[in-house]
C-alpha cells in the first residue's frame, strides 16, 4: 500500500493539526469567555480532590440560590450533568495536582476523538474525500477550536453523542451484540451528560426506519434499547430531586423571555451565531448551499440530523440566544454540510455558471470561513478581568482554609473559583443575615462600590489595595446604625 495515498495518513495529519490549534493558550487561567460556566465545572473536579471523590454528590463553590425553589444551596451541590467529564479529569488531578491545563487537555482529547467518529460516520455515507474535508473543517473551525479546549462538559458530550450515532448505526445495520453494547453505553452516557442527546437520536431513528421499512410497530429490540439507554438518566434525575436546591433553574431555557420566533431571535441565531461566530458569512453560504442539495442516493440522514439540531435551537430558544456554547452540538453537522457545499462548487453543476467560477468561489470561500470566524472568536481567549486572578490568588494565600466568603462579581462564580473558597458570588441577603444565618466569614471585592465602602466602615480590613478589599466579617467595628444603612 502506498502510504501517500492512504486516508489514514491524511486523517493523522488532520488530528495533529487539530491538536496544534487546540493547544493555543491551553494554560490560560479560567477567566476567558464563559469563565463562570467553566469555573463551575472545574470546581467540581477540584472539590473531588479537596473533599473526596463522590460522583453522585458533585459539589462546586457556589452557596447562593440557583434553583427554582429559591433555597440557598448550602451543601454546594452541582446537580446538572452527571460528572462524566470530571471523572475523566480526576485521575490527572490526583497524580499531577490541580491544574486547569489538565482540564483543558481532557477536553482537547475528547474533541480529537470526536473528529475520528465524525470522519467514520461521513465516510460511510458520503465517501473518503467528504469525510476528510469534514474532519479538517471540524479540526480548524475557530468556534469549535476555542470551545474544544474549554473546561466545559460540551466537548465530552459531543464525543459521546458522535460515538452513539456511529455505534447505533453499526448495530442497526449489522445487528452485532458488541455494537448493541457499545451503542447502549454511549447512548446512556450521552443522556447522563445532557438530556438533549435526544436530538442526536432523531437521525438514528431515521436510520432505523430506513432499515426496517416502517415507522409503526417498532421491533422490540429498539424499545428495549431505548428504555435501557435512558434508565440511568431517569435514576439520576430521581436521585438529584432529593436535593432540589442543587439543581439550577432550567425552565427559562425554553422560552423564558418569550424570544422564540421573534425577529430578534432569528437575528441572534442566523446572523450572529451561524453567520458570524460559527461559520462566518461565506461559510454560512457554503452551508446553505450544502443544505439545499438533494441527496442523489435518496438518503436524508444528514438533512434529518441538521433538522434535529435546528429543532434543538428552536425548542431551547432562550438558552441558545443567551449562551453561544449551546451551539457546540451543532458544529459536527455544520462541518459535514459545509463540506458538502464546498465539494458541490468544486465539482460544478450544469445549471450553474461555468465550473471555473464555482471552483474559484469555493477556493475563496473556504479559507475566508476560517478567517472571518477567527475575527469573531479571537477575543474569546482574552482575560476579561485580570483583577479576579490577582485578588483571588491573594485571598487564597491569606484566608483560612475553612473560610466562607462573599465575593460579589455580578453573580459570576469565576472570582469565587480563584479565591478557592466556598461562598456567595453575589450579596443575596443583608450582610448581617449572611453572617449569622449562613456562616459567611470574609468579604472580598475587586471594586470599591457603595456596598464595599459600607463593609469597610463596619468590619476589620485584612488587606486593602488600590482596587480591592479583603475584610474579616467576624470582626465588627461597630454596631450597624440607622444613620448608615447598608446599600441594597
Amino acid at each position: 500500500m502506498n502510504i501517500i495515498k492512504s486516508p489514514i495518513l491524511y486523517l493523522t495529519l488532520i488530528l495533529i493539526l487539530a491538536f496544534f490549534f487546540r493547544f493555543y493558550k491551553i494554560s490560560s487561567p479560567i477567566a476567558d469567555w464563559h469563565s463562570w460556566r467553566q469555573a463551575d465545572t472545574a470546581a467540581v473536579t477540584r472539590n473531588f480532590i479537596k473533599e473526596g471523590f463522590n460522583p453522585f454528590l458533585p459539589k462546586y463553590d457556589d452557596m447562593s440560590i440557583v434553583s427554582e425553589n429559591s433555597m440557598p444551596n448550602l451543601s454546594r451541590f452541582r446537580f446538572v450533568e452527571f460528572p462524566v467529564y470530571n471523572i475523566a479529569v480526576y485521575p490527572l488531578y490526583l497524580f499531577f495536582g490541580v491544574n486547569e491545563s489538565l482540564h483543558r487537555l481532557v477536553s482537547v482529547i475528547f474533541s480529537l476523538l470526536s473528529l475520528i467518529f465524525l470522519y467514520l460516520i461521513v465516510r460511510k455515507y458520503l465517501g473518503e474525500i467528504h469525510a476528510l474535508l469534514s474532519a479538517l473543517i471540524f479540526a480548524i473551525l475557530p468556534f469549535n477550536v476555542f470551545f474544544s479546549r474549554t473546561t466545559l462538559p460540551e466537548p465530552t458530550f459531543v464525543f459521546f453523542c458522535l460515538a452513539m450515532v456511529y455505534f447505533i448505526d453499526k448495530w442497526i445495520f449489522q445487528g452485532s451484540k458488541i455494537y448493541f453494547i457499545l451503542a447502549l453505553f454511549f447512548t446512556a452516557a450521552s443522556f447522563l451528560i445532557k438530556p438533549w442527546a435526544f436530538f442526536f437520536l432523531v437521525p438514528c431513528l431515521y436510520l432505523a426506519v430506513k432499515k426496517e421499512g416502517r415507522i409503526y410497530q417498532p421491533p422490540k429490540k429498539f424499545i428495549i434499547f431505548f428504555v435501557l439507554a435512558i434508565l440511568p438518566f431517569v435514576l439520576w434525575r430521581v436521585w438529584i430531586m432529593q436535593s432540589p436546591e442543587g439543581i439550577p433553574a432550567a425552565s427559562w431555557l425554553l422560552n423564558g423571555d418569550g424570544i422564540r420566533f421573534k425577529p430578534i431571535f432569528w437575528w441572534w441565531i442566523i446572523s450572529e451565531r451561524l453567520g458570524r461566530e460559527i461559520l462566518g458569512t461565506v461559510g454560512f453560504a457554503l452551508f446553505a448551499l450544502g443544505l439545499i442539495i438533494r441527496p442523489k442516493d435518496g438518503n436524508w440522514f444528514f438533512h434529518i440530523w441538521a433538522l434535529s439540531m435546528f429543532l434543538f435551537i428552536i425548542i431551547f430558544a432562550t438558552g441558545n440566544v443567551r449562551h453561544d456554547y449551546y451551539q457546540i452540538i451543532f458544529v459536527p453537522i455544520a462541518c459535514i454540510i459545509l463540506a458538502k457545499g464546498f465539494i458541490f462548487l468544486i465539482k460544478g453543476e450544469s445549471l450553474f455558471i461555468p465550473r471555473i467560477w464555482t471552483i474559484i468561489m469555493g477556493v475563496l470561500f473556504l479559507p475566508l470561513t476560517f478567517y472571518f470566524g477567527w475575527k469573531e472568536v479571537g477575543g474569546f481567549y482574552q482575560i476579561n478581568n485580570p483583577a479576579i486572578l490577582e485578588v483571588g490568588k491573594r485571598a487564597d494565600d491569606i484566608l483560612p482554609k475553612n473560610a466562607v466568603v462573599v465575593a460579589p462579581y455580578n453573580g459570576d462564580t469565576a472570582f469565587l473559583y480563584h479565591i478557592n473558597r466556598p461562598g456567595w458570588p453575589v450579596v443575596a441577603f443583608p450582610m448581617e443575615e449572611l453572617i449569622k444565618k449562613y456562616g459567611v466569614t470574609y468579604y472580598v471585592s475587586t471594586t470599591k462600590d457603595a456596598k464595599t465602602s459600607w463593609v469597610m466602615r463596619h468590619f476589620a480590613i485584612i488587606e486593602e489595595g488600590k482596587n480591592y478589599v479583603i475584610a474579616d466579617l467576624t470582626k465588627q467595628k461597630k454596631e450597624y446604625d440607622i444613620g448608615d444603612p447598608e446599600p441594597l
